[in-house]
């Protein structure tokens, strides 16, 4: 019998009951950072698991940073506008990212900030300490303690360095804990040989490495054995300034990180470092948070998480996989049982692979054994191990939490089960061996081939490419809509909720839902479009109700105007996805909302009085009217008069000659003038930038529209904004 585990237990039983009573937990998480980075996305991976295995809804509140060149840089405004939907009956819990926030606000803010949310429960992750609330943090002490016994214990080292950051927190608590282990191994802590540099930087390490190697000469063995860092990328930037002086890791000097970064796999020796086990912490997070929630009469407390230290080649190791790749010794041949029968050897090779081979099912099993005996005992040419293992990686080489070696062991374990069958017999075991050779090679090939088509596709680019050119095509609401419902799959996005705000305001208050995809049924279709008088009330009708939600939420805004927002249900753990989207749809939301606004103010400007339209004429004819009208109606577009004369039914000279006769100008002539005086009104909005009165009137640019607007007023616009405001 199987016991669960009774706080797992308990969650199952409390959230079990909710969904009884139609009230599935919704809980979410908020952060800000450069989700670039596998933190945020072993973070968010961690979390949408827990998520899943406890069936609750979840909507993801972080917002990326660093992603388009041409996006608006005040990523932080734009972020805390996403805390005005942190509320009940939205959402029934948070999962805090705080430190994520340090470098974009001070301390006290942080702290303000999310203590301004309680009663909402809430658990942290991250470094930062929220008074009040529960959190996910690393034991520095066990990861400092294990880095160093390895160092002192297995390879004997004696003589430390320490560089580190001072700008950051865990960088000097774990110099701290450092301090304590050479204490605790009598070590001398060495003159000159700790630094904790102004910053991450490049620059920062280099020059404490000047210093450092000025002070000791670690071209000679033994003067310093190890540099212990608080961090993978300090690591790899040392690792970088050892190598300009020509000092070899591990074979002068060994260096370890912490974090288990992508930096510590890039430099020539990869880096023996701490894995912070960041997916166990988010879906650690979840679970304390779920307590939290279920039991708010009892103070819940902070869970600190073991991490584990990986051995890599930087402290003069090779990874387990490798040192186990040649741990078969002759010797455990003779430890094998003789068997009566083929049944015997069967049940033996089935007990070894149960073990090694536990993701294969029953049949993928037995197919292997049947691949060995084959191997073994037909003349053909052709090995079914091969096949085997063609087929196992077709169904996990895209698998992400699956590493290289592990396929590696597989083989080596493989080896080490079949090979004392044939102790006897050179000619299997030959024959064997080259298998054993091929199915690595094999393995690398694989690999090889995920990491080159990862390279090619980074970030979905070429199919948000294909998106962005349909969402570049439409002109109105509808026809975005449209592309939503056609190409969100392309994206790995499956629905889609979308409220828009069409007053283009400075906050998110009564937008208004228009579209969601897929369709729901009827008479939830029917009440759309549905105004909400704020961000949290959202009805339930509109959400899925027979099964949990997973939803990105985006903020859809250009500089400081806000169209609305968009919930797009997660497929991928990509943010970078999601964030894409927001940019695609906010600017093209920008340009139909700016165009359809032009087009009211047209309106209302032709409706004022027909003085306006006659300055322009020479009489009040219907002709000249029409003429003017189409032009004012066309402000936001080039002069086409192959366009025009069509639309107005002349012909292209007879519009020349007619334009010139009942106004006095060129057809051209007149379009400008009235875009400049359009773009008079435009420039005593405060806040609207040149360059988007440029595009709502039409110009290629904005020096274009300049130079357009200083032949007809004489003067620059920022000189006419200067004497006319």
């Amino acid at each position: 019998m199987i016991y669960m585990n009774h706080g797992i237990a308990k969650r199952r039983n409390f959230l079990n009951n909710r969904k009884k009573n139609g009230q599935r937990l919704t809980i979410a998480f908020t952060g800000i950072a450069d989700f670039r980075s596998f933190i945020g996305q072993e973070y968010i991976a961690g979390i949408m698991k827990a998520v899943n295995d406890y069936d609750i809804n979840f909507i993801n509140m972080a917002s990326a940073i660093k992603y388009s060149l041409f996006d608006d840089i005040d990523f932080l405004h734009h972020y805390m506008k996403k805390f005005s939907f942190i509320k009940k009956p939205l959402i029934d819990g948070l999962i805090t990212w705080a430190s994520s926030l340090s470098p974009y606000m001070s301390n006290n803010e942080i702290v303000d900030t999310f203590t301004s949310l309680k009663p909402m429960p809430m658990v942290d992750i991250g470094y930062f300490p929220i008074p009040g609330i529960p959190s996910i943090r690393i034991d520095n002490n066990s990861s400092m303690h294990s880095i160093m016994k390895h160092l002192v214990e297995i390879h004997g080292y004696r003589n430390f360095a320490f560089i580190g950051s001072s700008d950051t927190n865990p960088h000097k608590k774990r110099l701290s804990v450092f301090l304590d282990e050479l204490r605790k191994y009598k070590l001398t802590e060495l003159e000159d040989a700790i630094f904790l540099c102004p910053s991450m930087e490049q620059k920062d390490i280099a020059e404490s490495m000047n210093r450092f190697c000025y002070k000791y000469d670690l071209t000679k063995k033994g003067t310093i054995d190890a540099i212990v860092t608080p961090s993978d990328v300090i690591a790899n930037a040392v690792i970088q300034e050892l190598s300009k002086r020509g000092i070899s890791v591990p074979g002068h000097i060994a260096v370890t990180g912490f974090n288990n970064q992508y930096s510590g796999i890039t430099t020539p020796s990869p880096v023996t470092t701490i894995d912070l086990e960041y997916f166990k912490r988010g879906y650690a997070a979840v679970e304390l948070l779920i307590d939290c929630i279920m039991t708010p009469e009892i103070e819940v407390k902070s869970k600190l998480m073991p991490t584990s230290l990986l051995i890599r080649q930087s402290c003069g190791c090779f990874e387990k996989s490798i040192v186990e790749a040649g741990n078969f010794q002759h010797t455990e041949m003779g430890n094998v049982p003789v068997f009566e029968s083929e049944s015997d050897v069967r049940s033996y090779l089935m007990e070894k692979i149960d073990t090694s081979f536990f993701r294969q099912s029953g049949d993928e099993k037995e197919r292997l054994i049947n691949a060995i005996f084959h191997d073994l005992y037909e003349t053909d040419e052709k090995s079914q191990l091969m096949t085997c293992f063609q087929d196992f990686l077709q169904n996990e080489k895209n698998d992400e939490k699956i590493p290289s070696s592990y396929f590696q062991q597989k083989i080596s374990d493989l080896r080490r089960t079949v090979l004392p069958l044939i102790k006897n017999d050179e000619t299997q075991q030959i024959r064997m061996e080259n298998i054993f050779h091929q199915l690595r090679v094999l393995i690398s090939v694989a690999i090889d081939y995920v990491v080159m088509a990862q390279k090619e596709n980074m970030y979905f680019f070429n199919n948000i490419t294909n998106v962005a050119i349909h969402f570049a095509s439409a002109s109105n609401k509808q026809q975005i809509q449209e592309v939503l419902a056609h190409q969100l799959s392309e994206l790995e996005i499956s629905g889609i909720i979308l409220a828009l705000n069409e007053n283009v305001t400075a906050d998110l208050t009564k937008a208004t839902i228009e579209f969601i995809y897929p369709k729901l049924d009827f008479y939830v279709q029917e009440k759309l479009p549905y105004v909400i008088p704020d961000a949290v009330s959202i009805p339930k009708i509109f959400f899925p109700r027979e099964r949990p939600y997973s939803y990105m939420l985006e903020i859809l805004y250009y500089d400081n105007k806000y169209f609305g927002y968009a919930l797009l249900e997660m497929g991928s753990q990509n943010v970078a996805l999601y964030d894409s989207v927001r940019i695609l749809l906010s600017h093209a939301y920008m340009t139909i909302f700016t165009k359809e606004k032009n087009k009211n103010t047209i309106t209302s400007t032709l409706l004022q009085s027909d003085s306006e339209i006659l300055k322009y004429t020479n009489n009040s004819s219907s002709g000249s009217k029409k003429i003017v009208s189409y032009l004012m109606n066309h402000l936001d577009e080039m002069t086409d008069l192959n366009k025009m004369a069509e639309e107005l039914s002349m012909s292209k000279s007879h519009l020349i000659r007619q334009c010139k006769e009942l106004t006095g100008y060129t057809v051209q002539t007149l379009h400008e003038m009235l875009k400049i005086d359009q773009a008079k009104n435009l420039l005593h909005i405060d806040g609207m930038k040149l360059s988007e009165i440029a595009t709502r009137l039409g110009f290629q640019n904005q020096s274009y529209f300049s130079a357009v607007f200083k032949k007809n007023t004489g003067m620059s616009p920022k000189n006419w904004i200067q004497r006319n405001r």
